[in-house]
């Protein structure tokens, strides 16, 4: 099985590190931030009047995660609408009592917003109310599309990034991944990417602690075009794209752990 360390945020980070390590992979929690839930009264408005919209947008695992604290029961008449697998799935993990009857998600890649806003209903959306739940930043592009299709849309920061320090115990256990490495047979752990904005927090992280460069040798494995060319801007030497996602992900790493040839740094 392979070695994996992931970046993704905390608490998140945890849940798919477990459920890699039962698939019998060696896994490294090294979260660079913490998602915090916004909770400011726009948030809990927009939620109150969740069936008033024909469909909400949730960016991300975290949107879903906090769609279900605050609207545990999808009304009916209301679809949900996600960018990619990894926040489809998080449906599974949400604990709602009641899940969106419908949940609309791009089929193929790539996962983002211009083609999610390409299915039907949201490619003719005149008419449509749309609440879109998402972090405190993300790209306009594709709402922005929306509206001047006719649509009506409604954006909200349901949660925010908090910058953390990884714990010293993982950069220690990080450490002994990269000293093994060195050492026959030379089966490094493959860095995992889910955001553009880590790229360049782990790159400040590496350098402190003296690991830049031996880290910058192995494979990073990126959910998307553009932290792939993050990684590549900032000097890793072999970057590869995968979907997003746990089973992507899990696929990614077992495909590398069958193969004959050690990942070698």
């Amino acid at each position: 099985m392979a070695r994996a360390v992931l970046t993704q945020a905390a608490p998140r980070v945890e849940a798919v590190a477990a459920r890699l390590r039962d698939r019998g992979h060696e896994v490294l929690a090294l979260a660079l931030t913490r998602i915090v839930e916004r909770g400011r009264a726009p948030l809990r408005e927009a939620i109150g009047r969740i069936d008033s919209f024909d469909v909400v947008v949730l960016v991300s695992p975290a949107a879903v995660q906090v769609a279900a604290r605050l609207a545990p029961e999808w009304p009916e008449r209301t679809a949900a609408a996600v960018v990619g697998p990894g926040s489809r799935a998080a449906f599974d993990d949400a604990g709602f009592r009641r899940a969106p009857l419908r949940i609309l998600s791009p089929g193929e890649p790539p996962f983002d917003g211009a083609a999610l806003a390409a299915l039907p209903p949201l490619e003719e959306p005149s008419g449509l109310r749309v609440l879109v739940l998402r972090g405190e930043s993300g790209s306009d592009a594709w709402i922005d599309a929306l509206r001047a299709r006719g649509a009506s849309v409604e954006v909200v920061a349901a949660y925010r990034h908090e910058a953390i320090d990884p714990d010293p115990d993982a950069l220690d256990a990080l450490r002994g991944w990269l000293d093994d490495a060195a050492r026959p047979p030379c089966f490094a752990p493959f860095f995992v990417f889910a955001q553009a904005a880590g790229v360049e927090r782990l790159d400040t992280v590496l350098a402190r602690t003296g690991l830049r460069e031996r880290a910058k040798r192995c494979i990073a494995l990126a959910i998307h075009p553009r932290i792939a060319q993050a990684l590549r801007d900032a000097g890793w030497r072999d970057v590869r794209a995968i979907a997003p996602g746990e089973q992507a992900l899990a696929r990614a790493l077992e495909s590398a752990s069958d193969s004959s040839s050690p990942h070698v740094v």
